[in-house]
């Protein structure tokens, strides 16, 4: 008689000695050295990025550089900066971070100069070249 299990990805209804889901494509288990069969990690499992508040992550960290870097500036100063390389978790080197304070507080003395003025332009830029090596950052 057949027996039946359930996938580890999508649930449906496989036989017991399939090593992959017809369906989704799953592996069910893994083969070690010693010959003992391990069960495969569920497909949902959340990454460790995915534990990264979503403040501290790259794609918000650049976002907020672009638009507001005050508030980077902020995030930088009261922890770290994620991004995800590969599969592992990594964050931004203390050089960046040291950067983005530096552009965050001209910044903030930008906004006292007349528009149009060399301090403004020369803050764009810098919060510009800033954004694109961390946009480009792996």
């Amino acid at each position: 008689m057949s027996t039946f299990v359930h996938c580890r990805g999508c649930g449906a209804q496989i036989h017991e000695t399939a090593p992959t889901c017809p369906k989704c494509g799953a592996p069910q288990v893994v083969a070690a050295a010693t010959g003992a069969t391990v069960a495969a990690p569920l497909a949902g499992t959340p990454s460790a990025y995915s534990l990264v508040p979503w403040y501290r992550r790259r794609w918000f960290v650049i976002t907020s550089f672009l638009t507001i870097p005050a508030v980077t500036g902020l995030i930088a100063l009261t922890g770290s900066m994620h991004y995800d390389a590969k599969g592992s978790v990594k964050t931004f080197p203390k050089n960046f971070k040291t950067g983005i304070i530096i552009t965050s507080v001209y910044y903030l003395y930008t906004l006292t100069t007349p528009i149009g003025s060399t301090q403004q332009i020369l803050c764009f830029l810098m919060t510009l070249v800033i954004s694109l090596v961390m946009g480009f950052k792996r």
